[in-house]
């Protein structure tokens, strides 16, 4: 064991790292400092992320990239896993890049440690949830791909519980504990996403994009676009596309 120590505190472990899971397809990998800062990732990550390469990655924040529902949820597991000292794993949720919409990825975090044993970072490889478990018989992912395809009708969440044979209680329970949100918050996320993708890539009137994504209330489509990007959709169609320019 002694020798083993002694022959790695001789290894760079960041050009070890990065050549590894530079040459990994399919997965994302990433090392944090305390302050979640991100301090090293490959450039699948990197392009996932919505940036050019892994050199840009370096100082970024999960705010800087993603949504603040998202980046805050991201902050909450990286805090759990600096205060416990213990890693979290298999933890299914989405990631997108930037402006795209998301997919289901399943994340393994753990603590990097110090040579005194201190926990000062945390470390964590991501994967596509699709790829790397077969779910094709998991009523909860047949209903995911039914919201995906119905997202822009009225969808009653009593309804999909009887479309797989579950109570609404049971469902509830079901999809908290495979996605960690409830069937009613995946929903409006998923539709959010897809009206953020449609306020950057067409000229569509913000109303009839609302409408086209399932909200048949302007009000309502304004409030939770704005509790996920904090900011109104006009903002950020302005936004967006000045910074395209």
């Amino acid at each position: 064991m002694l020798e083993v120590k002694s022959w790695f505190s001789n290894i760079d472990p960041t050009v070890s790292l990065n050549q590894v899971f530079e040459h990994l397809p399919g997965i994302m990998y990433f090392v944090k400092d305390r302050e979640s800062r991100i301090l090293m990732g490959n450039r699948e990550f990197a392009q996932r992320c919505g940036l050019s390469g892994a050199e840009d990655l370096h100082g970024q924040s999960d705010m800087d990239i993603f949504p603040a529902y998202m980046a805050r949820k991201f902050r909450a597991d990286d805090l759990e896993v600096l205060r416990s000292g213990k890693p979290l794993l298999n933890l299914v949720e989405l990631f997108p890049s930037r402006e795209r919409l998301p997919e289901w990825f399943i994340t393994q975090k753990f603590p990097m440690r110090d040579v005194k044993g201190k926990t000062v970072g945390i470390c964590g490889i991501v994967q596509s949830y699709e790829r790397i478990l077969d779910h094709s018989n998991d009523v909860i992912f047949t209903l995911v791909e039914y919201i995906r395809s119905h997202y822009s009708e009225p969808i009653s969440i009593p309804e999909l519980a009887k479309r797989i044979g579950l109570s609404q209680r049971q469902l509830e329970r079901r999809f908290q504990e495979t996605f960690r949100t409830t069937p009613r918050q995946y929903i409006v996320r998923l539709r959010v996403l897809i009206a953020s993708d449609r306020l950057l890539n067409s000229d569509t009137p913000i109303t009839d994009i609302a409408i086209e994504s399932g909200f048949y209330d302007h009000s309502s489509f304004i409030r939770h676009f704005r509790s996920i990007f904090e900011t109104t959709p006009l903002v950020y169609r302005k936004h967006r596309h000045l910074s395209k320019t």
